[in-house]
């Protein structure tokens, strides 16, 4: 809808896929030759998290996201102008690191949207999907396209069995690479009806200087891919800039604690999120209700946002046209915001008109 000359995005569907298989913290540590000297599930918060088949990588979980996502919406594959994958996995015909051409172009061929039709991928780390759904809803305001499909299909527990096979030591860089999940998601976006609805904004910021922080790359040791990350250093470094961040935020677009419904962090672990909420508070003088669930999912990279969104759409567990804070924190370092209003979502899960 036009506001003034203001085009509005807005969420329009959401569509999620996990698989079946659920692998505990518990049932990795016992796999591990030196167990850590801490508590993992204590220490992050996380009990289990998906773990995909033999049969299963980003591009078939991608796909089955974005099928369910299109079950949900109003529109048709031969509707949509333009597909951007958000992953940071890139497997394609198994634990194969697809490069060239993109994932988006598979996905664009195999879900039948028109030839004209715009796909490119781009990552940003944890934060991908909420960078891109930024990206798209300049789009949508620019006029540059009326609609777009965002898809991510993380397959990362790949990182995961590199640990496992790995870690030698009860203090190791690879220990975060034992929190994480697979799972896909996907968001179809459109310009909002009404002014009410939709995406008020959407921030970022990149502090490059600490992009050494956490590395993902192939092993130093074996074949595949591991993930080294000083997760302590990572966490320091953001919990000291995240305060004069969000003031300018704040301060940017008028808002306050009491704007919003919920909040919504990066689940990375229990305690980091606990930590950053905590000095949210101070600025935004009264803290919305923080979303999690890490504890069923694990980190699943950049869809973890919207696997909180949808677990707590599913359940029934959001009020009547919440209003929702994403709160965003990648490897980079990125630290992101984005404010959206989600009634069209609640309608797609069945809540009451």
């Amino acid at each position: 809808m036009v506001i003034g000359s203001m085009i509005k995005a807005q969420f329009e569907s959401l569509g999620v896929f996990f698989p079946d298989r659920i692998v505990s913290t518990e049932e990795l540590i016992d796999r591990m030759p030196v167990k850590p000297l801490f508590d993992l599930e204590f220490l992050t918060g996380v009990k289990d998290r998906r773990w995909r088949s033999d049969a299963q990588d980003s591009y078939t979980i991608a796909m089955a996201a974005a099928l369910d996502c299109l079950k949900k919406s109003r529109y048709r594959p031969e509707q949509i102008d333009v597909l951007i994958c958000a992953s940071i996995s890139h497997f394609k015909g198994g634990l194969n690191l697809w490069m060239k051409p993109d994932l988006s172009k598979f996905l664009k061929k195999s879900l039948g949207l028109r030839p004209d039709a715009m796909s490119f991928c781009m990552t940003n780390a944890c934060a991908g999907m909420l960078t891109a759904v930024h990206i798209l809803n300049n789009m949508i305001q620019t006029g540059a396209v009326r609609n777009g499909l965002i898809v991510s299909g993380e397959c990362i527990t790949p990182i995961a069995d590199t640990a496992v096979r790995e870690i030698k030591e009860t203090v190791d860089l690879q220990f975060a690479s034992l929190t994480v999940g697979d799972s896909g998601v996907a968001l179809m976006m459109d310009r909002a009806e009404d002014e009410t609805e939709g995406i008020e904004f959407a921030d970022f910021v990149t502090l490059a200087e600490f992009a050494d922080l956490c590395l993902a790359m192939p092993s130093n040791e074996n074949p595949g891919l591991a993930m080294y990350a000083r997760a302590v250093d990572i966490h320091q470094e953001a919990i000291l800039r995240l305060p004069r961040i969000l003031k300018f935020v704040m301060k940017k677009h008028q808002i306050t604690g009491r704007d919003f419904d919920y909040v919504i962090p990066h689940q990375t672990s229990t305690r980091a999120i606990e930590a950053a909420l905590a000095l949210c508070e101070k600025h935004l003088q009264v803290l919305p209700e923080a979303l999690i669930s890490i504890d069923r999912y694990g980190n699943t990279a950049s869809t973890s946002h919207f696997v909180v969104l949808h677990d707590h759409l599913e359940n029934k567990r959001l009020k009547k046209n919440s209003k929702i804070f994403f709160l965003a924190l990648a490897s980079g370092m990125v630290i992101g915001f984005v404010a959206a209003r989600i009634g069209k979502l609640e309608a797609c899960y069945g809540y009451p008109s």
